[in-house]
């Protein structure tokens, strides 16, 4: 069984940039008629996945604040503080779209994810380890966002099946860009591989092996990756993006003598990562680990002592950037689990027949578009049947 987590608020955000560039000035999203574009074009991005995907349930997973800005970082203004909000954008009218686009999937089927403190990709995470290790299906992420790509994996259960969990990233930027299926390394392999033909009772078939070489056959590129290591490399070189600090910068001189600010570099990361011979996040949190990362560190920074403690500091970067619920905070773990007890919802869906239309079928958004000529919703439509390859 397959499994589609949508990170829902990446997507309003990019369409939203994308419904913005269709006119000669820029969308405030004051109209309605801006609003109803939007909508409408989150519905094509939606569906067209969907189709793309061919899931047997589809989850939305969308970000309500997030706990990390209560983290304090010493070296800047804290998670996120480098982010501004424009101040052209009705971003009432945009929150409203999504909390209305929400509903019309709750009435389609569909989960919609949403716990108080939680990011999108924090629910992401969750979901993978309920439906990848709990329930033994396949998890499909589907986000632009870089740091979700930690989140592929491979689970083997019952002697020699395995279940995985990959990123699709359906969105392209320049010409010649290519959407992405991240997965991680063999998977390529097993989906070139027939079934061992075997009796009916002992062969091992994979019934959605077949959705994701229909995937792949869709100008999609496969990138085999390690998830562990993008964590591990997002804990020592930090996220720029999110306004997180590699673990440690000091001050050093140039050569000429000035002041400059030094980091933990990717291949600073290799070297202490090669000596301590870590393989996730959870082995750097071993006694011996922790003295040597810190010997490491105070060698590559050419510092005799760290003004902090390593534990301390591996814990707050481990908050920081990795999607791992051990470093969540216990209540969003227990919300979680309560939204989930009981038989998990299958949407009854036809994946294949879904678009823009039927999706909003008996709304305003498209009654409004139909009442005025239904030029527009043809134009949507049109984009919707035959160019279900380009997402933008």
């Amino acid at each position: 069984m397959t499994n589609a987590v949508f990170d829902l608020s990446n997507m309003f955000f990019r369409s939203m940039f994308i419904v913005g560039g269709f006119g000669k000035k820029q969308y405030t999203f004051d109209s309605q008629r801006e609003m109803d574009q939007l909508m409408r074009k989150v519905a094509i991005d939606v569906t067209s996945v969907i189709r793309t995907i061919n899931p047997s349930r589809v989850i939305f997973a969308l970000d309500n604040k997030s706990w990390r800005k209560k983290i304090s970082i010493d070296e800047n203004e804290g998670y996120k503080g480098n982010r501004t909000k424009s101040d052209v954008i009705n971003w009432d009218n945009f929150y409203s779209i999504m909390s209305d686009f929400t509903d019309i999937m709750k009435t389609n089927g569909f989960v919609v994810s949403k716990i108080d403190n939680a990011e999108a990709d924090d629910l992401m995470a969750l979901w993978r380890d309920e439906l990848l290790y709990n329930q033994n299906q396949h998890v499909i992420l589907v986000s632009g966002d870089e740091d979700v790509r930690q989140l592929v994996s491979t689970h083997e259960y019952s002697g020699n099946k395995k279940a995985y969990s990959v990123v699709f990233n359906p969105f392209t930027q320049g010409r010649g860009a290519t959407k992405k299926l991240f997965a991680p390394d063999g998977f390529g392999k097993w989906l070139a591989d027939e079934d061992n033909m075997g009796s009916i009772f002992d062969r091992s078939i994979d019934v959605d092996k077949e959705d994701f070489q229909r995937i792949l056959k869709e100008k999609v590129a496969l990138d085999e990756i390690n998830g562990d290591e993008i964590a591990l490399r997002k804990l020592f070189c930090g996220d720029d993006g999110d306004n997180v600090p590699s673990i440690f910068t000091w001050m050093a001189k140039t050569a000429k003598g000035d002041d400059k600010i030094v980091r933990i570099t990717q291949s600073k990361f290799k070297k202490i990562i090669d000596s301590i011979g870590a393989k996730n996040v959870n082995d750097l949190f071993e006694k011996e680990k922790i003295t040597s990362i810190e010997d490491q560190i105070k060698d590559i920074s050419e510092k005799e002592d760290l003004p902090f403690k390593m534990k301390d500091r591996l814990t707050r970067q481990a908050k920081l950037v990795v999607l791992d619920k051990k470093f969540f905070p216990p209540e969003i773990v227990s919300d979680f689990q309560k939204d989930i007890q009981g038989d998990m919802p299958i949407p009854k869906i036809a994946p294949q027949s879904w678009n823009m239309l039927s999706m909003l079928e008996g709304t305003r958004y498209v009654d409004a578009a139909k009442s005025s000529g239904g030029s527009e919703a043809s134009i949507f439509k049109q984009i919707d049947r035959i160019s279900n390859k380009e997402l933008f």
